[in-house]
């Protein structure tokens, strides 16, 4: 791997930024339930505040955005939008990682992905995903670099000055022929980092699907969850500012009454712990803001869902549940998993007529938070069940390309 002698950085998200980049939607997760209205809105939101970039497939597809926009009242003046072809939505985790070198320059950082794990890394299914880097720094003419490590921008959360926070089993899981320590030691390379935290384990509505049944409100273990990530650092724990996280909390209360909370009160006070101990780059200790976890939401999935089809697919002797006519399947919500980028915040919201005013207290909650912790920045509040239920969130389908 050549640096050619400069220091890079990966800036934290709260800091200025060029652009934000989306991968627009390329199958419904359910059917009936488009993906294709959530990133009209956010866009409208986005293009107010900052340039957007869109990955298509092609030039048709370009075309059919710039027409759709259009329609819903966007102007595409602050928005390009490149022939990138990719087979899913999630940018984070799949698209250009953007470092800033000592000479302001911007570069590409390639990291080599499997599909979460789910997938070979010479699967076709993820072949396009895992050229999105190159396809982007050969668009816009930026320096790429690659790793051979097998790692996803949702697992990685930066103070900007230093110190990266990410997930042990995350990575563990993703490079079973790799330690810790060597892990660590290719972050600190790639990213230029003084220190890295690492936490345990994410949320246990996290877990891969293959990992094995969840308890549902039956209190029978027959839930799975979405296509997710096995425990992504963005779904409960976020770099703020420089020596602030904001970290994901269930009550004593909740972990009484929901074996799910239980399992989440458990972890999430586990790392807490681990954070509390823990100093960033100069030796300060972090403060530590606590923020509500969701209400669970849960949907049914069948032939012709797109979650549903891909685990039928990809079903394999040992997996603890047959895959059924019918899955029940949990969404990956969490109020960690919002946007920071200029002037705003893009964040999720849950209720709606019909689900209890305990989920409408929680948005407040969550959103009177994002508030304070941003108190320059205006809060956009997003109903993205669409995306909590392919497995991800607003900030799993944004990657933001710094100013420099």
């Amino acid at each position: 791997m050549t640096y050619n002698g400069s220091n890079v950085r990966f800036p934290g998200e709260f800091e200025k930024q060029e652009a934000v980049w989306l991968g627009w939607p390329v199958y419904e997760v359910k059917q009936g339930l488009s993906s294709v209205p959530v990133f009209i809105e956010l866009i409208r939101v986005l293009v107010s505040h900052i340039k957007v970039n869109i990955a298509a497939q092609n030039a048709e597809e370009k075309r059919t955005i710039e027409n759709t926009l259009t329609f819903n009242g966007i102007s595409i003046e602050n928005i390009t939008i490149y022939c990138i072809p990719h087979n899913d939505i999630w940018f984070r985790d799949m698209g250009p990682i953007f470092l800033v070198d000592n000479n302001n320059k911007l570069i590409v950082q390639e990291f080599q992905f499997n599909g979460w794990g789910y997938e070979a890394p010479d699967s076709p299914v993820i072949y396009l995903d895992q050229h999105v880097p190159q396809m982007v720094a050969t668009e816009c003419g930026y320096e790429l670099r690659s790793s051979t490590l097998i790692s996803e921008g949702g697992d990685r959360t930066f103070n900007g000055k230093g110190t990266m926070i990410s997930v042990e089993a995350v990575e563990l899981q993703r490079n079973p022929d790799k330690t810790r320590d060597e892990i660590e030691e290719e972050f600190k390379k790639i990213f230029t980092l003084k220190n890295v935290i690492w936490l345990k384990r994410g949320i246990y509505d996290d877990d891969k699907a293959f990992s094995g049944l969840l308890p549902g409100p039956d209190g029978l273990n027959d839930i799975m969850t979405a296509i997710v990530t096995g425990g992504h650092i963005d779904e409960h724990c976020r770099f703020v500012s420089e020596d602030t996280v904001l970290v994901a909390q269930v009550t004593e209360e909740e972990a009484e009454k929901d074996p799910i909370a239980k399992v989440n009160y458990e972890r999430l006070e586990e790392n807490v712990a681990i954070l509390k101990e823990s100093v960033i780059q100069d030796g300060r200790s972090l403060n530590i803001v606590r923020i509500p976890m969701p209400i669970p939401l849960y949907s049914t999935m069948k032939k012709g869902d797109g979650v549903y089809d891909y685990y039928d697919k990809k079903y394999f002797d040992g997996f603890v549940y047959p895959i059924r006519s019918e899955i029940d399947v949990i969404a990956a919500t969490s109020y960690n998993n919002f946007l920071i980028t200029n002037g705003a915040v893009l964040a999720p919201k849950y209720w709606k007529p019909g689900l209890p005013e305990s989920m409408k207290q929680k948005d407040r909650e969550a959103q009177e938070i994002l508030a304070k912790l941003f108190p320059d920045r205006k809060v956009y509040t997003f109903d993205i069940k669409t995306l909590n239920f392919g497995g991800g969130g607003i900030h799993c389908i944004t990657q933001q390309q710094p100013f420099c």
